[in-house]
């Protein structure tokens, strides 16, 4: 597990907290929070998330992608042991999901 699970995001951070399973049924509305948010810094929160599929995937490095476009910067935080195994089946780190290693 990544050690920042007691994080809070500073002032001027969106932090954004999705639950359970982020696959089809679920990623359009994550889509929806990562194009909302205009920070300086935002912090994805996987603690709650229990699947982390290939259109997550896809959403949360494009979202990454547009961050840094516009001089932002997208975190990953809060990654339990499963979604990190989840991660590296696909072959990324959430350091690599973000940053477009």
């Amino acid at each position: 597990m990544t050690d920042d699970r007691s994080a809070l995001p500073p002032a001027g951070a969106d932090r954004i907290a999705p639950e359970g399973k982020l696959d089809l049924s679920t990623v359009a509305a994550l889509h929806v929070d990562l194009c909302a948010a205009r920070a300086a810094r935002i912090d994805l929160d996987l603690a709650r998330v229990t699947h982390f599929g290939a259109l997550a995937l896809q959403t949360v490095m494009a979202a990454g992608t547009a961050s840094r476009a516009r001089g932002a910067r997208l975190r990953v935080i809060n990654t339990s042991d499963r979604l990190l195994a989840q991660m590296s089946a696909m072959g990324v780190t959430p350091e690599t999901l973000t940053e477009g290693h």
